[in-house]
């Protein structure tokens, strides 16, 4: 598989160029996932790590060269916003501004956004994650929920697969394992992602770190027993 950039990282160093490579290609090439999501993923974990230089505009050219747009781009950094930190998407939303020409098109075809399914007016946060955000503080329940209403239902650019699968990358690399992760598995599995796409998105983002992914297998797995057989 052609990789965005390849030549520049073999350029600093040949033997970690050959490294990243086979990471990438590993990453990029693993089934379930579509590109566009692959694409989404990979710039979750930039924001996560801090990778808003080079890697950033690696991913988001790599986007491009299978149809991701630059506004989708800019849509999945408006989403993750709250899961980042916003002035970390502000850096971001201002460094593909500085690139702002679309993604140059490559063979892949455009993927569109799938269709979003009717929700009926259900809250995206569950009753009882709710509920235990108000016996933390009833402020910040507000802020999280409002948070969470605003960034799942006000922007039509992505859809809710995508939204859940980006939001689970935040928390195996933030290490948020806890109750966000939780969350966001049952709000990935309400939308009807099957469990090993879940799975999948470990081993895309594990080179960002490998001990952070492998925590994140544990984890998951508990959560899954745990919505599986409810107290």
């Amino acid at each position: 598989m052609e990789l965005a950039n390849q030549d520049q990282v073999e350029g600093l160093d040949p033997k970690f160029g050959a490294m990243a490579a086979e990471m990438g290609n590993r990453a990029w090439g693993l089934p379930g996932l579509t590109m566009r999501e692959k694409t989404f993923l990979f710039i979750a974990a930039d924001l996560c790590s801090g990778g808003l230089g080079f890697p950033l505009a690696t991913h988001v050219q790599m986007g491009g060269m299978h149809g991701v747009t630059l506004p989708e781009c800019r849509a999945a950094i408006r989403h993750l916003a709250p899961y980042v930190g916003y002035p970390t998407a502000a850096v971001a939303l201002q460094q593909l501004w500085h690139n702002a020409a679309e993604p140059a098109s490559g063979d892949g075809d455009p993927q569109p956004v799938p269709a979003r399914p009717g929700t009926g007016g259900a809250p995206v946060i569950p009753d009882a994650a709710a509920g235990k955000l108000r016996e933390l503080d009833s402020d910040f329940a507000d802020l999280v929920t409002g948070q969470y209403e605003r960034r799942w239902r006000d922007d039509p650019d992505l859809s809710p697969r995508e939204r859940a699968l980006t939001c689970l990358a935040t928390d195996v690399l933030n290490q948020t394992l806890g109750d966000s992760l939780a969350l966001h598995v049952r709000l990935a599995l309400a939308e009807s992602v099957p469990v090993a796409d879940i799975h999948a998105t470990l081993p895309l983002v594990s080179e960002y770190g490998l001990g952070k992914a492998w925590q994140s297998y544990g984890a998951v797995a508990r959560h899954m027993a745990s919505i599986a057989s409810p107290e």
